[in-house]
């Protein structure tokens, strides 16, 4: 007796509702999923006859009231005979969630299939098991990524090509369980939007970018960006952007800050204290939410309790409208803080108590850019263990209507996304379980206890840079002060303290915040070093296709912290020499730091093979090459004040026999020599190595 549906490549799609954009979709990816899955073997006819049918109803919203209105949205009921399977659902996105169960649970497509490079063994066919198969409750009702920091994405190719590169991110969101997106940030293009709201995803705004508006000194580049003085013109932009996105579903965002990621008082100073700045953003948020309600009938609004609003609203001077979701932020490394901001690190709680009513949610971040210690192109710095307890501690708190996850450019960070996949659905993780779970899915079960534990490697091996448990540095901390200590000396600011490095190395002369940074750095490589050998020893044991993802996970995040910490320590000793007046000897070690960024620049450009060629161009919050361009300039510099203006001292001083340093006839005889490779000759004089040594 038949038990089961046998799924074969011709199996014939059909839609019921086919007026819905985010159904046709699904159903074309379920169609590209099982053409790279199955390989018919029966005759085109044969096949047609046997295939059966998958066939999605027309979306009903009572199947969704029977479990409730809050929880019932997207609700989604298969129900699988010998003859096909039939897909009822509560609304369209249920549907879509319903086809992309069938690839994932049946085809065995991964939510990153795409972005970890699974290869497929086609099969003639698959066997679906009779039954009533249903969607799984959420723990998270609003769930969603913000694809923030997205250059890499952006220029990864040029526009419109992009577009393929996007509808796979909006898949992968689906995927994962989102509902939600917000799509980009910055200079929006409505294309953007509907390609997200047609997969089935709703629109959710930017806490800078409120409704989804256009930035107003973009509008009116030559009118003050002060609602004090514009307010007609800012409340013509928001009308224009509501009315914009109708027809759309949209989770309205609110808010005014500056034009950018700051307050808004940097742009209007009417405002002095802090009652003064609160009472006005509440005038703003009320007015905002009265525009939309002209346009939309029961909107669902949300506020982000974010950078400023958070100090603002814990002493009561925000006041926002009843039923708008608030939502809480981390402090960009997973902590639920206030974020730092320049050199401010009040480190305010950043969740709600028992006395904030109404619905509360967060926005997180697993990617994070602050020009200080962050990562964009590798990992969260801190442990899976540490960042899913602080979800669990937001689901403690009753955060658990809204979810924005900042995702950056996704590629670097798939591990950490999946993670959080598992917890804002089923509430709660085994973290060792689920690591072991995503190394088996991606490298294969025979390798994943290795694998599981690189992955648990990584973050007991980034360095500390203050006291806190959660103050891990990313790949940043070993660039963006590097290059702010760079410019203030090359300024001749040598003696002063650099102002934007206090809150790394207090308010003390260059050399000395330089001296913090070496210390950090000296810390950091030991570690490192192991970490990036035992990556390659695993890879070596790995045959070639996951020894290529691993190469360009793990192994490349690894690359990039131990190169830039090496490129770090030897600039800060490029320092030290200098401060003692030993020019030739800081002249061969910001050489030596030169090279070790150019290794990290070589990392990431080594990654690219295959389909993610150029995947890297739009490196620029990090900035790898960046770095290599400020030490050229630095040992330029360098050089003309310790070598010119004959450019042949050094040479003579130290590279000469003793017989010939106090003739001074090389410049007549010789061109000098160029900085690259004098670099190299002092380096190897001073027996400078090329990797400097650890203190493990």
């Amino acid at each position: 007796m038949k038990t089961a549906f046998v799924l074969l490549r011709a199996v014939k799609l059909v839609n019921c509702a086919s007026e819905s954009r985010p159904i046709v979709n699904a159903l074309a990816i379920l169609r590209r999923d099982i053409d790279k899955t199955l390989a018919s073997t029966l005759e085109p006819a044969a096949a047609a006859v046997r295939a059966g049918e998958i066939r999605v109803l027309r979306p009903d919203a009572a199947l969704g009231a029977e479990r409730g209105a809050e929880r019932g949205a997207e609700r989604w009921v298969l129900e699988v005979t010998e003859s096909g399977v039939t897909i009822r659902a509560a609304d369209a996105l249920g549907a879509v969630y319903a086809l992309l169960f069938i690839s994932a649970a049946f085809l065995g497509v991964t939510p990153f299939w795409y972005w970890n490079e699974q290869r497929f063994e086609k099969k003639p066919a698959l066997s679906i098991p009779c039954g009533t198969y249903e969607s799984p409750p959420y723990a998270v009702k609003h769930r969603g990524w913000m694809v923030n920091d997205e250059v890499l994405i952006d220029n990864w190719a040029p526009y419109p090509e992009n577009f393929a590169h996007w509808a796979l991110v909006y898949e992968t969101l689906l995927r994962c369980g989102c509902n939600m997106a917000i799509p980009r940030t910055d200079v929006a293009d409505p294309a953007f939007r509907r390609m997200a709201s047609d997969m089935g995803l709703r629109i959710t705004h930017h806490h800078s970018e409120p409704l989804g508006a256009r930035m107003f000194s973009r509008v009116y580049p030559d009118k003050a960006a002060s609602y004090t003085q514009n307010a007609a013109l800012f409340e013509k932009i928001w009308d224009e952007a509501v009315e914009a996105q109708e027809d759309s579903s949209v989770l309205w965002g609110l808010g005014f800050r500056g034009q950018g990621d700051y307050p808004f008082w940097v742009n209007d100073p009417c405002a002095k204290s802090d009652e003064e700045r609160g009472a006005l953003i509440s005038r703003v948020l009320r007015r905002q939410y009265e525009i939309i309600k002209q346009h939309i009938a029961d909107p669902v609004c949300c506020i982000n309790v974010y950078g400023e609003y958070t100090a603002l609203y814990k002493k009561g001077f925000l006041r926002i409208p009843e039923g708008v979701i608030k939502i809480w932020a981390d402090n960009g490394f997973g902590r639920m803080v206030s974020r730092r901001q320049g050199n401010s690190n009040p480190r305010v709680s950043a969740l709600p108590t028992d006395a904030d009513e109404g619905p509360h949610g967060i926005y997180w971040h697993v990617s994070f850019h602050d020009l200080q210690a962050s990562n964009h192109l590798t990992m969260s710095p801190n442990s899976a263990e540490f960042l899913a307890s602080e979800l669990r501690r937001v689901l403690d708190a009753g955060a658990d209507e809204y979810w924005i996850i900042n995702c950056g450019s996704l590629k670097p960070h798939t591990h950490l996304l999946d993670l959080v996949r598992e917890i804002w659905q089923r509430g709660e993780v085994d973290v060792d379980a689920w690591r072991l779970r995503y190394a088996e899915t991606y490298y294969g079960a025979e390798h994943a206890p290795a694998i599981a534990a690189l992955f648990k490697a990584y973050a007991r091996s980034t360095a500390a840079y203050g006291p806190n448990e959660d103050e891990k540095a990313g790949e940043q901390l070993w660039h963006h002060p590097v290059r702010e200590l760079l410019c203030a000396w090359m300024q001749g600011k040598f003696a002063e303290p650099v102002e934007s490095l206090i809150w790394l190395a207090g308010e003390t002369p260059l050399p000395s915040q330089a001296a913090a940074l070496e210390t950090i750095c000296r810390a950091a490589l030991p570690a490192w070093e192991r970490f990036c050998a035992d990556c390659e020893a695993a890879c070596a044991r790995l045959p070639p296709h996951p020894r290529r993802l691993l190469a360009t996970t793990l192994g490349l995040a690894g690359r990039l912290q131990l190169t830039g910490a090496r490129g770090a320590l030897r600039f800060c000793e490029s320092v030290r020499a200098f401060a003692a007046r030993d020019t030739a000897r800081s002249f061969a070690l910001a050489y030596r730091a030169r090279q070790a960024y150019a290794e990290s620049a070589a990392a990431l450009e080594a990654a690219e093979e295959g389909e993610w060629r150029g995947y890297y161009q739009g490196d620029c919050l990090t900035d790898l090459r960046l770095s290599v361009s400020c030490l050229d300039a630095l040992v330029s510099y360098l050089r003309v004040i310790g070598d010119g203006p004959d450019f042949h001292a050094w040479e003579r001083d130290y590279l000469c026999p003793a017989t010939e340093r106090k003739v001074l006839l090389l410049s007549s005889k010789r061109r000098a020599l160029q900085d690259a490779e004098l670099a190299e000759r002092l380096g190897q004089e001073f027996k400078i190595e090329s990797t400097p040594k650890s203190q493990d």
